[in-house]
């Protein structure tokens, strides 16, 4: 699968969630994501651009939790954070966390964990994330099974931003790990 997506941030997150309910997107669910990063004892896999994490989800309505393994390849564009990405379910996150750090990965810290609630219309995933350590955003993404299908979701993307009163430079490339990592840096010193 093909992730297209863009992240922006935002300050007042219950206006953005008003704008895009009146076009038409629907609240889907609420979730706590607790996502542990993991690299090899080289630093490869961040130093080429890409990801692997294990994320445990909450439903904060039912209190069910859920895990699973993901990978996200490098970013496939300059102005997105466009992806190809698998992903598969885990049984427990712990164990899965503890496999990789017995084949050699080992977390990056630190945890990034957020509340998320999720809306959605026509294919489309609008996420507005509330991000400790780090603040609010807004995510919208559409997953495609190819790359002839990138470049019109990437439009319906960019349309809905224009609606919302945004535009594509806007929007940030940087995953959350890695700001909270330089944020953390620069109150150091």
């Amino acid at each position: 699968m093909i992730e297209v997506e863009v992240k922006l941030p935002i300050t007042d997150p219950d206006m953005i969630k008003k704008k895009i309910q009146e076009i038409g997107f629907k609240e889907a669910c609420f979730v706590e994501e607790r996502d542990t990063y993991f690299d090899n004892a080289h630093g490869e896999i961040r130093a080429n651009g890409e990801a692997l994490r294990v994320r445990e989800t909450k439903d904060q309505s039912t209190g069910e939790i859920r895990a699973q393994i993901n990978f996200k390849g490098k970013k496939l564009d300059a102005q997105t954070m466009t992806r190809k990405e698998l992903e598969t379910g885990v049984e427990d996150g712990k164990i899965c966390r503890n496999i990789l750090q017995a084949i050699g990965y080992s977390p990056a810290a630190p945890e990034v964990v957020k509340e998320r609630q999720m809306l959605q219309k026509d294919g489309m995933t609008a996420c507005l994330d509330h991000v400790y350590g780090l603040g609010d955003f807004l995510e919208i993404e559409i997953l495609v099974d190819s790359e002839t299908k990138r470049e019109e979701s990437f439009c319906q993307i960019e349309v809905i931003l224009n609606r919302i009163g945004y535009q594509l430079s806007d929007t940030v490339r940087t995953s959350y790990l890695t700001m909270i990592q330089k944020r953390r840096e620069r109150l150091k010193k």
